[in-house]
């Protein structure tokens, strides 16, 4: 087993747990969807966050051959799919047996969490890729992660219903426009 097989499988077990929280929380909405009140940024942002969760999972594969790991590279670079899973946490409230689920109401009270966690996750991501590989990443790929960041900082400052509906959609739309141009193949 190389190191990259060892270290990648904590990687995918905290990915799998991000994902697995938006999947059930999903599933739970759609069991309870009488007692929900819908949300469309919420849903936008769930959608996102699956996106966000595989894309991290995907990219992962390109550290396949580095040899040379130690404990607080390796740390750093679970920090990626940690906030992920904190994301895919936030998102949602609980979704228990309350009478009314308010998709709204947890979404603004978790926003400055979730946009300031949102902001980190393309500063680690590019500080990650120089530490780890000593790389510059390109500039589609630096643009993409600097315009994700100002999007996060933004929409956690603004309150607006109509403004978090837009930066919901333009992110998913960004994010989709990313992966789409430097994901499509696994080499």
């Amino acid at each position: 087993m190389t190191p990259f097989e060892y270290l990648s499988v904590l990687i995918s077990i905290v990915i799998g747990l991000a994902i697995t929280q938006l999947l059930s929380g999903t599933a739970r909405l759609i069991q309870i969807r009488a007692r929900v009140r819908p949300h469309a940024t919420t849903l936008l942002w769930m959608a996102t966050l699956f996106l966000l969760d595989t894309q991290i999972w995907w990219a992962a594969f390109e550290r396949r051959d580095i040899g040379q790991w130690n404990f607080f590279l390796f740390l750093f670079y679970l920090l990626q799919p940690t906030l992920a899973f904190l994301l895919s946490y936030l998102v949602l409230p609980e979704l228990g047996d309350e009478d009314e689920i308010d998709l709204p109401a947890n979404f603004a009270g978790n926003r400055p969490w979730f946009f300031g966690l949102l902001a980190l996750l393309p500063l680690v991501s590019l500080a990650d890729e120089y530490i780890d590989a000593g790389a510059v990443p390109s500039d589609a790929d630096a643009a993409f992660r600097v315009l994700f960041l100002l999007l996060a900082l933004v929409a956690g400052r603004v309150h607006g219903a109509r403004a978090q509906l837009w930066f919901a959609g333009s992110s998913l739309a960004l994010l989709c426009g990313y992966v789409g141009l430097l994901f499509l193949h696994l080499s």
